[in-house]
């Protein structure tokens, strides 16, 4: 049997309930040997999200049946979206309808349903799905690596898929690890992965296909974290493992730039660790020193990521960069501001905010501007160092520890802050959000950095 997906905006069409048109509403109706899916589009200022949230949501229907081919009527979709282009629509719709059809069945004896048979009327839409296809391939693999159990994805064995990942590409992977961490000056990510039995490591990706702007991507890879000797005391901490969704945005972004081949200069960061207690673990009231000069004291060892995204900010500034652009699950408090799904973004160049929110918009990835209130550094004094990297206010917990991130950033670069920590699973498992992680953050890293090389060349 064959199905046949058809966009409904205007009209109804013989047999179908009134509520055909509601946007995301599907009907199935059969006809002799052909399945119809009738999708409704009836919505105010269609978008690219939109469609791409209903090519997932249409791939998830049809996961149990086993159709001979499957014809998608792109031209009426394009006819209804008058102000998107037809190639965007295509993209768009593939793109969502890919990510619909992702499945985490490594530990399970499940398989993987088959992909249904796509056919494309048009031998164009087959160049656009293909280029949809490699979009939605990078978001799986970020979400791929936030799936994995955290004894399935040590600091070693993540540096490993790393290197297997981006062995074919035009990728340089640098792995820093053992007494070469001091030495690099890397002192918080040795400190941090101390009560660990599993070491340390920092993984540095450079992909240099432009002379131009060079821009660094800092991702946060805690592996797993029970806050070390300030232990979480939550019921259920089995989430810890997605505490490495910075870094897996970064890995997927980095996959994504160098499958398009793109003209870009950028470096990633990855600091790898697992924060567990243990005999040797890090204790409140430890002083960090930085190779920028800065002394931190530990006023939580569960404020964590921030002390090794500092480490791999200032490697990134040694290496030349001029735009930073960090991204981790930081903090809970920016749930509490933001709800579950638009992640909290930074700037020291606060008027570009809107901008990069957006970007967020068209890419998928949604974020919201918040401030840097420098004033705050008033909540991380020391009595034994420069600062604390914990707050002494119970308040505005996403943008203290934004800004004691500003301490690491060299006057005259360019900085992105963004906390991911609620939006690394989906905030709601609809369109083409399924269950697990969300590969939040892959195609809004992939816009910047592209957006930075743009600005360069004008």
């Amino acid at each position: 049997m064959d199905l046949k997906i058809i966009t409904l905006k205007e009209k109804t069409e013989a047999g179908l309930g009134n509520n055909a048109l509601s946007f995301g509403h599907l009907q199935f109706v059969q006809i002799e040997n052909v399945m119809y899916v009738y999708a409704g589009l009836k919505k105010d200022n269609l978008t690219m999200e939109d469609v791409r949230f209903l090519g997932g949501k249409i791939r998830k229907a049809i996961a149990d049946f086993a159709f001979d081919r499957v014809w998608a009527d792109f031209k009426t979709l394009a006819s209804q979206c008058a102000v998107l282009e037809e190639r965007e629509l295509v993209m768009a719709f593939m793109e969502g309808w890919y990510l619909g059809g992702y499945q985490f069945l490594s530990y399970k004896k499940k398989k993987a349903t088959q992909d249904p048979n796509l056919v494309f009327e048009n031998a164009a839409y087959e160049e656009f799905a293909k280029a949809a296809l490699i979009r939605a391939k990078s978001v799986n693999l970020a979400r791929d690596l936030c799936n994995e159990p955290a004894n399935k994805l040590t600091p070693a064995i993540y540096a490993e898929r790393i290197k297997e990942i981006f062995a074919e590409t035009k990728i340089h992977v640098e792995i820093i690890e053992g007494s070469q961490l001091l030495a690099h000056g890397f002192e918080a990510i040795h400190t941090v992965g101390r009560g660990s039995a599993h070491e340390p490591k920092m993984a540095v990706l450079t992909l240099k296909n432009s002379c131009g702007k060079h821009v660094a991507l800092v991702g946060k890879g805690v592996t797993f974290d029970t806050g070390g000797t300030n232990v979480k005391t939550g019921s259920d901490i089995g989430e810890m493992k997605m505490d490495m969704g910075g870094s897996a945005a970064v890995v997927g972004a980095m996959k994504l730039l160098a499958d398009m081949d793109a003209p870009v200069h950028v470096t990633a960061v990855l600091p790898l660790v697992e924060n567990i207690t243990g005999g040797n673990a890090y204790l409140p009231s430890d002083v960090i020193s930085y190779k920028n000069g800065l002394t931190v004291e530990v006023g939580n060892t569960d404020a964590e990521g921030r002390l090794i995204l500092a480490d791999g900010i200032l490697h990134a500034q040694s290496l030349g960069a001029e735009t930073i652009v960090d991204i981790a699950t930081l903090t809970g408090a920016i749930g509490q501001a933001l709800g579950l799904k638009a992640a909290g973004i930074f700037s020291n160049e606060e008027e570009e905010l809107w901008i990069l929110k957006r970007l967020g918009e068209q890419a998928g990835d949604h974020v919201w501007p918040m401030p840097v209130i420098e004033d705050y550094q008033y909540y991380m004094q020391s009595s034994c160092a420069d600062v604390n990297n914990m707050s002494s206010s119970k308040y505005g917990g996403a943008i203290t520890a934004a800004v004691f991130l500003s301490n690491f950033i060299e006057k005259g670069r360019k900085w992105i802050h963004i906390d991911m920590a609620n939006t690394v699973s989906p905030w709601k498992e609809d369109g083409y959000y399924v269950a697990g992680a969300s590969g939040f953050g892959v195609r809004l890293l992939v816009e910047i950095v592209c957006r930075e090389g743009e600005q360069y060349a004008d």
